[in-house]
């Protein structure tokens, strides 16, 4: 169980997720365009099968854009870089609607970037939560 799913401040992360997810997306890939109809999702079920199989867990946001799918795991603080990395290497373990989670890009978004090198070495994307930011009117 993820402690943070309990704090109000995780909830607040995960709507500046959703609300910004397309300039979000932008700086993390490096896209030259904003992306088109991208379509989230909150909590979607982790299971063991691509048929179904028992829960592992839940994701935070699901961001689908087209056929690509994009995870996000928003953490308020991460006192553990071996807890982080536990729980995202057993969702890539599962599915989610029947496709591979090892397939599909994992961003970490958190506050703080003290580890941000550490999880990109572990080949994963992070992003540093700042309520404040602005992005560009049109995109990044």
């Amino acid at each position: 169980m993820d402690p943070d799913i309990k704090k109000p401040e995780h909830d607040q992360m995960i709507q500046w997720i959703d609300a910004n997810v397309e300039d979000i997306l932008m700086v993390v890939f490096g896209a030259a365009a904003r992306p088109k109809d991208v379509r989230t999702r909150w909590e979607p079920v982790v299971r063991q099968t691509s048929g179904g199989g028992g829960i592992i867990g839940f994701v935070d946001l699901l961001a689908r854009i087209s056929q690509q799918r994009i995870v996000f795991e928003a953490k308020t603080t991460i006192d553990s870089l071996g807890v982080l990395f536990r729980q995202v290497r057993m969702y890539q373990e599962g599915y989610i609607d029947g496709l591979p989670i090892y397939e599909m890009p994992i961003v970490v978004v958190c506050p703080d970037d003290t580890h941000a090198e550490k999880i990109r070495e572990q080949r994963l994307h992070f992003f540093k939560y700042d309520p404040t930011m602005k992005f560009a009117v049109g995109g990044v």
